[in-house]
């Protein structure tokens, strides 16, 4: 899956879901949901978002999956919102982001952090 809005018109058509019910669901007109599986208009909002995952009743892993095509429509830079969330409520978040950029933390070392949280977690 490369985009959102084929992500979104895959689950609808998946669910049998007819885009005017679909829209109806989420709160949105039928034309805007066609422009964004079209891809000519970027993702709704997190609150439309939700309400999408409640809709097609994601996984945690297909939310996932939402959430960053979604950041990735949009037309300037941004991460996915539920990580946006995230960071915004751990402090040491920051922390550790701020220091990963100032010594240029390398791909080794991020993948050192998430290997130690996947191994102690799972």
């Amino acid at each position: 899956m490369n985009s959102f809005g084929a992500f979104i018109k895959e689950n609808r058509i998946k669910r049998q879901i007819s885009l005017r019910a679909f829209s109806k669901k989420i709160g949105i007109s039928p034309v805007y949901v066609s422009s964004i599986e079209n891809g000519t208009r970027t993702a709704p909002s997190y609150d439309i978002l939700l309400k999408i995952c409640n809709t097609f009743l994601l996984s945690k892993t297909e939310q996932e999956v939402l959430f960053d095509l979604a950041a990735k429509s949009k037309n300037t830079p941004c991460i996915a919102c539920d990580l946006t969330d995230y960071v915004n409520s751990h402090q040491l978040i920051y922390e550790l982001l701020r220091t990963a950029k100032r010594y240029d933390a390398c791909d080794d070392d991020w993948q050192n952090m998430i290997d130690s949280l996947s191994k102690k977690y799972q």
